[in-house]
């Protein structure tokens, strides 16, 4: 049997070895069948593991043989019917019974709240593997509330209004088009053991996968279907697969280039599980080609928190109320044909103004005196002036273009501003 088994695998293994000479449809069919060969490798282990202890724990020759005869017969004699579940419970008493009535109390009987809170601990992976059991739970386990819960939680601080609105843009183009439904895909191998086989890798390609979703075909559904593509769920999976490529901002730019200190930019984000970080790519500026940049950590990367376009003129409504002291973001680009980045700053004092808190008339003038402090004192970069009433795009091809104002209102954007100050004054 032994032999038979390691014979059966070594087709599988072989493919695999010359898997990177094959056509993507047969790279396929070597991965589930390499997969095949994993599952039948670890059950040969396992046997074998069982075999020798049950028939390498005996003692001399002779005893051994008279037990080994005395368990073969053991096994040969028929089984005593078992009992009953109530006659067993009865015998057993009260405790015992007790337990078996816990132990047989199926899942879907479970109150309704009560079953509502089982899901809403479950993390992601478990959540989508419970999606597999059967229809019932993958209709709860596929709740927009439950998924919207995981969304917010590990997105939340990235994805804002303008990636849900992309994301509700592209399935409106999949169903013009026609991409969506599309046809069921049949079910393969690696498919009909992912429910079955104790394993992380393989375990419910719902979520892990490269299943498509698809309205069933048939009377019967898929046991293994993809979430429909216009849930939360399907949203989740989508980021964190990297199938959703979705606006946001980062901070600090292709990270280390001196010309963006303090700065951050718009960029389309896609998520790397492998890595745990993002892969930006950057519009093009004028006739330089778009830029991508990878290994972008989480903690530069923001939800963008204004709805401006990154061409487009933020309308400033908070040039009234700005004093000296207060922390802003400001719109600026090198010249016209760039996109605008939100460049961070503090409000401060006019010249004539000896910056005394208490005889301070600067948020009186018409003029509002902007600080990037991180620049050197006499650099072309360190200050420049805004008017509150009639403030429009002002600047020049050499010292670039001042856009819209927009100031932070909380310590969090502040202090998350302060984390990339530079150990260096720039000049």
């Amino acid at each position: 049997m032994l032999q038979l088994l390691l014979i059966s695998t070594l087709p599988a293994f072989t493919l695999m070895l010359v898997a990177p000479a094959a056509t993507h449809k047969h790279c396929k069919l070597v991965r589930e069948l390499g997969l095949v060969a994993l599952l039948l490798v670890r059950e040969l282990l396992h046997h074998s593991a069982s075999a020798a202890c049950a028939w390498g724990g005996g003692g001399g020759g002779g005893s051994s043989n008279k037990e080994r005869e005395r368990e073969r017969g053991v096994r040969i004699m028929p089984s005593k019917a078992k009992p009953e579940p109530a006659l067993a419970a009865r015998e057993e008493g009260e405790g015992t019974g007790a337990e078996l009535n816990a132990a047989a109390l199926p899942l879907l009987d479970l109150p309704e709240l009560a079953l509502e809170r089982v899901l809403e601990e479950l993390e992601p992976p478990s959540l989508a593997a419970m999606a597999c059991v059967c229809v019932a739970l993958r209709d709860r386990c596929s709740a927009d509330t439950l998924w919207g819960r995981h969304v917010n939680r590990k997105w939340g601080r990235v994805l804002g209004a303008a990636a849900r609105k992309e994301w509700e843009a592209e399935l409106a183009a999949r169903r013009s088009s026609g991409a969506l439904p599309r046809p069921a895909r049949r079910r393969s191998l690696a498919d009909s053991l992912a429910c079955a086989w104790p394993f992380s890798w393989i375990t419910c390609r719902w979520l892990k996968g490269d299943a498509v979703a698809a309205e069933p075909a048939a009377a019967t559904p898929s046991p293994l279907p993809s979430p429909a593509t216009d849930t939360v769920a399907a949203w989740y999976r989508a980021v964190e697969c990297g199938e959703f490529s979705f606006p946001a901002q980062v901070y600090n730019r292709e990270d280390g280039h001196v010309g963006f200190v303090l700065s951050c930019y718009d960029a389309h984000l896609r998520y790397d599980r492998r890595t745990d970080t993002f892969t930006a790519r950057y519009p093009p500026h004028g006739r330089k080609p778009a830029k991508e940049e990878s290994g972008v950590q989480w903690s530069r990367v923001r939800a963008p928190p204004v709805s401006t376009p990154a061409h487009d003129l933020h309308a400033s409504g908070c040039l009234g109320d700005l004093r000296p002291g207060d922390h802003f973001e400001i719109q600026w680009r090198k010249n016209k044909d760039f996109p605008y980045g939100w460049w961070y700053g503090v409000v401060g004092h006019q010249e004539t103004c000896n910056a005394n808190e208490h005889l301070c008339r600067c948020h009186e003038d018409d003029m509002v005196v902007l600080e990037f402090k991180h620049y050197a004192a006499g650099s072309r970069w360190r200050q420049t002036t805004v008017s509150r009433k009639d403030h429009r795009e002002k600047g020049d091809e050499t010292d670039g273009f001042y856009g819209g104002i927009r100031k932070l209102q909380t310590s969090d954007e502040i202090s998350t501003w302060r984390k990339f100050w530079p150990v260096d004054v720039l000049n």
